[in-house]
C-alpha cells in the first residue's frame, strides 16, 4: 500500500507539467540567478559605473585615469566632470559611485574623494579599495613619494644629492612601475544626502518588498477569473449589455485598490518605525503606488486569462514573480549584478517600481524625472489589461 501511494504521487507529479516545473525547473533557475549575482560580486563581472571628476589643480590625473579605465571591475563613464556634476550624477542614479581627483597625488593629504550614495554604501567601499590597489600597482611612485617626507623627518633630513636621487628614482618608477607601495591616506569618502544611510536603505527595500507583494497579490486575485470561467459566470455575464469586459476591468480596479492598501501598510510601518519621510513626498509616492499596483494587476490578469486551470496559473505566476523579483532588484540591489543582468532587469516591473520609489522618496525627483518609470509601469498595466480582454473575448467565442 505504501508503494502504491508512492506510485500515485509520482504519477500525479509527472502528469502535471506545472508541478514538474515548480519542483524541478524553478529551483535551478533561481539558483543560477543568485549564483550569477554573487559570482559577479566576488569576480570581474561586477562593474561599478563610476563618474570621474578632475579639478584644475589635479596632478598625475591622466595616469590614474588611464589605469582605472583599464581596470575590468570598474566602468568609468566617458568624459571628465566637475565635482558638483559628479555629485549630481551619483544622487540622480546615473552613476553608482563617483571619484573626484582634486590635488597632487604625491603631496596633498587627501587628493582623492569618493562620492557615495547612502543606498549604495558598499559601492563606495569597493571603489576605495580598487583605487588603492590600482595606485599601488600602476603608480607605485605615488606611495613612495608620500612616504619619503616621513622617512626624511625620521632620518634628520636628506642631503641635496639624496633628494635629487630620490626625485630621479620616482621619475623612473613612474615610467616603469615594478613594485607595490603604500598609498594609505589618499582616499576620503564623502556621503551625499543625509548623514546616515538607514533611511535610504529602508526606503529602497520598502519599495522592493512592495512591488514583490503587489505581484503576488495581483496574480492571486486575478486567478479568480479562471474560477468564474469554469463556473459559467463569465458566460452569463457575456450575454449582458456590457459583455465580459466589465469583469476584467472590475477586477483590474479592485486589484489596484487592494495594492494601494497593501503598499500603504508597508510604508506606514516604514514611516512610524524607521522614519521614512513618506508624508513629505505624498503626491509622488501615491502616483508611484498607483502605477505599480496597475502594473501588478495588469500582469496578473494577463497570466490568468492565458491559463486554463487555477493550478496552472499559480505555477506560472509563482515562476514569473520570483524570476522578476530576483532579476529586478527586489532581492538583491541591481548595481551589484553583472551589467548584462542589469540590462535584463529593466524588462521587469520590479526595476521600474524600485527606481520610482527611490526617486520619489530619497532623491526627491521632480515629476518630469519620475515620468519614465511611471510610464513604463502604466504601460505594463494597460498592456496586461488589453491582453486579458482580448484572450477572454477569444475564449468566449471559441467556447
Amino acid at each position: 500500500m505504501i508503494f502504491a501511494m508512492l506510485r500515485v504521487m509520482a504519477l500525479s507529479v509527472i502528469r502535471d507539467r506545472g508541478a514538474l516545473a515548480m519542483a524541478f525547473l524553478l529551483p535551478p533557475v533561481i539558483f543560477v540567478i543568485f549564483a550569477t549575482i554573487f559570482l559577479g560580486i566576488s569576480g570581474d563581472e561586477m562593474r561599478l559605473r563610476v563618474a570621474l571628476g578632475v579639478t584644475e589643480t589635479a596632478l598625475l590625473a591622466d595616469r590614474l585615469e588611464s589605469a582605472l579605465r583599464a581596470e575590468e571591475s570598474l566602468l568609468l563613464l566617458p568624459g571628465r566632470r566637475s565635482a558638483e556634476a559628479v555629485e549630481r550624477m551619483v544622487s540622480g542614479g546615473e552613476a553608482d559611485v563617483g571619484l573626484v581627483i582634486s590635488g597632487d597625488l604625491r603631496h596633498d593629504p587627501t587628493p582623492l574623494r569618493v562620492i557615495v550614495d547612502p543606498g549604495k554604501a558598499v559601492a563606495g567601499a569597493i571603489l576605495s579599495g580598487q583605487v588603492q590597489r590600482v595606485l599601488g600597482e600602476s603608480l607605485p611612485d605615488v606611495g613612495l613619494a608620500r612616504t619619503a617626507p616621513v622617512i626624511e623627518s625620521l632620518a634628520g633630513g636628506f642631503t641635496p644629492a639624496q633628494s635629487a636621487q630620490l626625485a630621479a628614482g620616482l621619475d623612473a618608477l613612474s615610467e616603469d612601475p615594478e613594485e607595490d607601495s603604500g598609498t594609505g591616506g589618499l582616499v576620503e569618502r564623502q556621503t551625499i544626502g543625509m548623514a546616515g544611510g538607514a533611511s535610504v536603505t529602508v526606503s529602497y527595500y520598502a519599495g522592493a518588498i512592495a512591488i514583490l507583494f503587489l505581484l503576488f497579490s495581483g496574480m492571486q486575485g486575478a486567478a479568480t477569473l479562471i474560477e468564474e470561467r469554469h463556473a459559467g459566470i463569465l458566460d452569463r455575464l457575456a450575454v449582458g449589455p456590457s459583455g465580459i469586459d466589465v469583469v476584467v476591468i472590475g477586477k483590474f480596479l479592485f486589484l489596484i485598490l487592494q495594492g494601494v492598501l497593501q503598499v500603504s501598510l508597508i510604508f506606514l510601518v516604514a514611516a512610524l518605525v524607521y522614519r521614512v519621510s513618506v508624508l513629505a513626498r505624498l503626491g509622488p509616492w501615491m502616483l508611484t503606488t498607483l502605477a505599480a499596483s496597475a502594473a501588478a494587476a495588469g500582469l496578473g490578469l494577463a497570466v490568468a486569462s492565458a491559463c486554463t486551470t487555477k493550478q496552472q496559473a499559480q505555477t506560472i505566476s509563482t515562476f514569473v514573480v520570483l524570476v522578476c523579483s530576483a532579476i529586478g532588484g527586489s532581492m538583491v540591489p541591481r548595481f551589484m549584478m553583472p551589467p548584462w543582468m542589469q540590462d535584463i532587469g529593466w524588462y521587469t516591473p520590479n526595476a521600474w517600481a524600485i527606481e520610482a520609489y527611490h526617486g520619489a522618496l530619497w532623491r526627491s525627483d521632480a515629476l518630469s524625472t519620475l515620468l519614465p518609470p511611471l510610464a513604463c509601469l502604466i504601460l505594463v498595466g494597460a498592456g496586461g489589461v488589453l491582453v486579458a480582454l482580448f484572450v477572454s473575448r477569444l475564449r468566449l467565442r471559441l467556447s
